[in-house]
């Protein structure tokens, strides 16, 4: 079974699992069936609380909590009647080939194609993985994503790694790409005796931890740098230009925050245009655009910018066209704007065959 449900249409892959769960829980009573469809909110209108459904059913929440319990244990009790133990050993399979570990994100991902009811597919995991009982769970921590594991030894090496990584970080203060980590990983592996870990088990502890993470560059680091996890939109802002690699105006700057930070306070136009122009990383370029600094724009108005290329040409100046085609390298703006600068007598002074130079003090 487990077989095929990775060789079905990935959006049968979600319906395939739900419809097992509602499969077995059909087989008892109405009212066990609801009360498991209720704690775990796989209807879609989130979990209820032992108190609220007793209120519904007319019993107490005790009796609630029991019958929650008796039913888990059936269907425990008949999983191999509904082939659910084949997908049980893939879902081992899957965990030892990933490091003896995995978040539920994670399992999420193996067994659920993307863009699926997240809430829903989430419950649904709950209730399942409750139904091996050769599974172990860690809640939440500090450091790590809820985890799901068969041996304990595997989530103490997880942790050596991720300890060790964020030592190294503290340290170095410098963010890495995936492929730096998997080297930096396996280097601090032989320090301590203790194997190799292939691509897919580094992904996997990296996706697991709460203390290293991955920034919208692809770039790994501390989680408490706002270079890897921005709080301020400041920080946000220049992550965004730094994604897009192009000047942008504004706007398009709001736009492209509110859409990689999704669930968070929305930005507005108003704060993002505030924050570009107090932050010297921002030059603006053009009418609303701007671009990082880093990237080798000065600040200035385009007559300052026409004084700097003129200063670069020396005393023999250059044809206006030449000078137009540079700034508009390092300004977005009309090219008249460019020639109505050049003009400017107090500045520059004009050549035969429309060359320019900066005015002989």
């Amino acid at each position: 079974m487990a077989e095929n449900l990775r060789k079905t249409n990935e959006n049968d892959l979600k319906f395939n699992l739900n419809h097992l769960l509602f499969k077995m829980l059909r087989e008892f009573s109405t009212r066990s069936e609801n009360i498991i469809i209720k704690r775990f909110g796989l209807d879609s209108r989130g979990a209820r609380t032992l108190s609220v459904i007793g209120r519904e059913y007319g019993i107490t929440r005790e009796r609630v909590r029991q019958i929650e319990v008796e039913t888990i244990n059936k269907l425990k009790n008949r999983k191999e009647k509904h082939g659910v133990g084949e997908i049980f050993d893939y879902i081992k399979k899957e965990i030892e080939n990933r490091g003896g570990l995995m978040s539920r994100e994670k399992i999420m991902e193996l067994l659920f194609s993307k863009g699926d009811n997240t809430e829903i597919n989430e419950k649904t995991i709950l209730l399942f993985l409750l139904l091996d009982e050769k599974i172990k769970k860690h809640k939440e921590t500090k450091i790590y994503e809820e985890l799901y594991f068969y041996k304990e030894e595997n989530v103490l090496k997880f942790e050596r790694i991720i300890r060790k990584l964020e030592d190294y970080f503290k340290k170095s203060k410098k963010s890495a790409s995936f492929e730096e980590m998997l080297k930096l990983i396996n280097e601090k592996l032989k320090d301590m005796d203790d194997g190799f870990l292939s691509s897919q088990v580094v992904e996997t502890y990296l996706g697991a931890s709460k203390i290293i993470r991955k920034n919208i560059l692809d770039e790994w680091g501390y989680e408490k740098w706002p270079s890897i996890n921005p709080k301020s939109i400041k920080d946000k802002i220049y992550l965004v230009l730094k994604k897009e690699k192009n000047p942008l105006h504004f706007t398009e700057i709001t736009d492209r925050t509110n859409e990689i930070w999704k669930g968070r306070k929305r930005a507005n136009k108003q704060t993002v245009h505030n924050e570009l122009i107090k932050d010297e990383r921002f030059v603006l370029i053009g009418r609303g655009v701007y671009a990082l600094k880093e990237w080798g724009y000065r600040p200035g108005a385009v007559l300052d910018i026409v004084i700097d290329v003129l200063k670069e040409r020396g005393e023999a100046g250059d044809d206006q066209e030449e000078i137009i085609k540079t700034v508009l390298k390092k300004r977005r703006v009309k090219r008249n704007t460019i020639i109505i600068n050049l003009h400017n007598k107090k500045y520059f002074e004009k050549l035969p065959n429309r060359i320019y130079r900066l005015k002989q003090i």
